[in-house]
């Protein structure tokens, strides 16, 4: 049968209807239930307006399976429906996800009613008939608490995404340091490759890091696997046929070619390649590729490469410019290394052929005419390679500079004429004058000093230039001399000095973005709080009711007394005693609340009982575990049992961890079912060690994992799923427990038990 609606139902609906206006729609998801189908089509359709998704249930039961199936942000509810009413509708979801939030619209204004829903954690009880003003303000404040919630932890995403960002750009500049100083410390070979791809590869966090050395055979472009570094389980490439001489264009790799030569990146997620690219690489389990072109005097020489073989990686900006700039670094260390095995076998040959001239010439001419046709020869040899060398090359002797080759006077601007016969230090930098003359003038004297080394220098155009020198002691017409090869680093230093820069840039970003979060983190420690003060108020209101209902029994009594006429003096003294005892407890529960939400105010440090602070926190709480079925086990030192502390600290500290223990037995049953014999347990004991007192709480519960445990007195660390916590509560603890100095600690097996210890120093009177 269809419920009558009554009349003043019928008005305030007529009254949304005319004061209605368009609105944007939240992006929330709200459960409306309502057994009454004029209301329920009414509010539908305002909701519907509100809110991005509305769903709809005609009772209790309906909207309880709707909550399993779609998990709503809000729930509306009537209270009195047909197969479950929507306390009880409620009550169910909470024992799902705790942090559901509900708002009642009931005709029903009885205390008890009111009671139960604050008991369950209704956050919101309104009266029917509900103003459309009033309904509206209590879901915008439900609605903007669910709405920073969210963005709270996508903020914490982003703090902790940046940091990362942070962390890994310094390793990665460290890296590429580290390669820049190898190649100019060492000399170029396969070993100090391998520890530049292997530092390479563990600041970038990449499965593979490798580099491919390019050649024409045949008249075709092909590339071979050269060298390869490996991250932990990655299978390594370096033994694969397939990439020893690879054939660009016979395996569809064309586009690589034309994007590489031209001094561009290839980098993506494999799955978007084309076809045969793709089937290339995923049979090496490749998932996302960045790949960078080595030129080595303005020719492609091969690239370096950069695998993730773990998950969909989306390079940055930031990573590819640092891959490029390592891809220049490793192009310009092979470059020396080709100069100088060009200069080597330049002077083995000429040693080898001088060898054979001199064998043939000895049976010709005599010793002085040997000797002439042999100083030409290797003048001529050595002019060649000092006028066309790539590196700029001097001559000093005594400080003085007696020969510059053609490369030197094209990368200062100086002419020979304008150089020779003048001091070396004229063309240094101050800064760098005494280091230079220093270095000089060691090595004239045998001592060890250092080959390589950047400088400033200036230019015939008054232009500062960086150049790195590398020098060596030898004789030049019977006096101590210094050949001097000299490089233009000018380029690389502004490289380092952008990544440098790009750097700094980073860390101002992160700063100003933890200072956005430093209000979010206040908001969430207050979040924290209140559903503290919420449980706190259920167990209050257990406490409260049962004294409250001694009263109603006495009056009553009383009252049926009355009317029988056979009420005397001492009965009503009796009842009236009894009624009085039970208001002093409820005014002692009241003041110690009072006490206790002043006392967390409160920084003082005084003599404080354990045992007082455990029975105060209990008394607070023991009816509502009563309640859940509970058992306590309270084994407490009666002797020498003072602290030096805050004693309302202790207790809130008290309060968070047998909340913790209460959830995790309650868990623990809702897991093994209504039918299992498992009996929930929480002990509290407390002992004397030494010079300090120990506080035990320990429960029966579904415990904490290995890999958790030493994470949970961590600021938002939390195991709890989105909503369900904010990861505070133990780190306030942890923080309380250190002002006091003392320690907190926790042992916990898995689905067996956790045992917390508080550890504090005993008073000194």
């Amino acid at each position: 049968m269809m419920k009558r609606v009554p009349t003043f139902w019928t008005s305030s609906i007529w009254h949304m209807k005319t004061i209605y206006k368009p609105m944007k729609k939240i992006k929330i998801t709200v459960l409306y239930a309502e057994d009454d189908p004029i209301l329920r089509e009414k509010f539908k359709k305002i909701l519907s307006q509100k809110f991005e998704t509305l769903l709809v249930a005609e009772n209790g039961r309906e909207g309880y399976d709707l909550y399993v199936e779609h998990k709503p942000d809000l729930i509306l509810s009537d209270i009195k429906m047909p197969e479950m009413d929507g306390l009880e509708m409620i009550e169910k979801i909470k024992k799902l996800d705790k942090s559901a939030k509900a708002i009642v619209m009931s005709a029903f204004s009885k205390p008890h009613y009111f009671l139960r829903a604050i008991t369950i954690g209704v956050q919101s009880y309104l009266i029917k008939p509900v103003e459309t003003k009033r309904l509206f303000t209590a879901i915008d404040e439900l609605a903007d608490r669910i709405m920073l919630e969210r963005n709270i932890k996508y903020e914490e995403y982003r703090r902790v995404k940046l940091e990362d960002m942070i962390r890994q750009s310094k390793s990665v500049q460290e890296a590429v340091n580290f390669a820049t100083e190898e190649f100019l410390r060492f000399d170029f070979s396969e070993e100090t490759f391998k520890k530049v791809l292997k530092n390479l590869g563990r600041a970038t966090g990449a499965s593979r890091v490798y580099i491919f050395e390019n050649a024409i055979i045949d008249k075709a472009l092909v590339t071979s696997h050269k060298i390869e570094w490996t991250n932990k389980n990655i299978k390594s490439q370096i033994d694969n046929p397939d990439l020893q001489y690879f054939n660009f264009a016979k395996s569809g790799f064309k586009r690589w070619v034309d994007t590489l030569k031209n001094d561009k990146p290839l980098y993506g997620l494999v799955k978007n390649f084309p076809e045969k690219e793709k089937e290339i690489l995923s049979a090496q389990n490749i998932l996302s590729i960045a790949v960078l072109p080595i030129f080595i005097h303005n020719k492609w020489w091969g690239f370096i490469g950069f695998d993730e073989c773990t998950y969909e990686r989306e390079w940055s900006d930031t990573d590819l410019k640092i891959f490029s700039i390592t891809a220049d670094i490793i192009g310009a260390a092979i470059h020396r290394n080709q100069v100088e095995q060009e200069l080597l076998l330049l002077n083995n040959e000429l040693e080898t052929r001088v060898d054979k001239r001199t064998k043939a010439l000895q049976k010709q001419v005599n010793d002085r005419k040997l000797a002439e046709i042999l100083l030409r020869e290797s003048e001529e040899k050595y002019r060649q390679i000092f006028e066309n060398a790539n590196d700029g090359i001097l001559l000093t002797v005594d400080g003085v500079i007696r020969f510059v080759n053609p490369k030197l006077c094209e990368i200062t601007g100086f002419l020979p004429k304008e150089a020779i016969e003048r001091p070396f230090t004229d063309f240094v930098h101050p800064d760098y004058r005494d280091v230079v003359y220093d270095n000089h003038v060691g090595r004239l004297k045998g001592m060890v000093v250092q080959e390589r080394y950047d400088i400033k220098v200036f230019t015939k155009s008054g232009e500062e230039k960086w150049f790195e020198i590398k020098s060596a002691l030898l004789t030049w017409e019977q006096k101590p001399a210094v050949l001097t090869f000299i490089s233009d680093v000018t380029e690389r230093k502004r490289t380092e000095d952008e990544l440098s820069e790009l750097n700094l840039n980073l860390e101002k970003r992160v700063k100003e973005e933890l200072k956005k979060t430093e209000e979010q983190q206040r908001l969430l420690i207050q979040k924290s709080k209140l559903e503290s003060l919420g449980e706190l108020a259920a167990g209050i209101a257990h406490e409260i009711n049962q004294p409250l209902g001694g009263i109603s029994m006495a009056m009553d009594n009383i009252l049926i007394k009355l009317n029988d006429g056979e009420v005397s003096k001492d009965y009503l003294q009796q009842k009236i005693r009894q009624s009085f005892e039970d208001i002093e407890r409820i005014k002692t529960i009241i003041d110690h609340i009072r006490t206790f939400s002043r006392g967390q105010q409160q920084t003082e440090f005084t003599k404080v009982d354990i045992n007082v602070v455990i029975r105060n926190a209990l008394s607070i709480i023991n009816n509502l575990y009563s309640n859940h079925q509970i058992n306590f086990v309270l084994d407490l030192v009666e002797t020498d049992n003072f602290v030096y502390g805050n004693q309302y600290r202790l207790e809130q500290v008290l309060l968070n961890l047998l909340s913790n223990a209460k959830h995790a037995v309650d868990e623990k049953k809702e897991k093994q079912g209504s039918d299992s014999s498992f009996n929930k347990r929480i002990s509290i004991n407390s002992a004397s060690r030494d010079k300090n007192l120990v506080i035990v709480i320990e429960d029966n519960g579904i415990g904490i994992a290995n890999e958790h445990l030493n994470k949970i007195f961590d600021p938002f660390y939390t195991t709890k799923e989105f909503d369900r916590g904010t990861g505070l509560g133990l780190s306030i603890s942890y923080g309380l427990i250190k002002e006091m100095k003392g320690d907190i600690k926790v042992e916990s097996e898995q689905d067996k038990y956790t045992i917390m210890s508080i550890t504090l120093p005993k008073f000194k009177s």
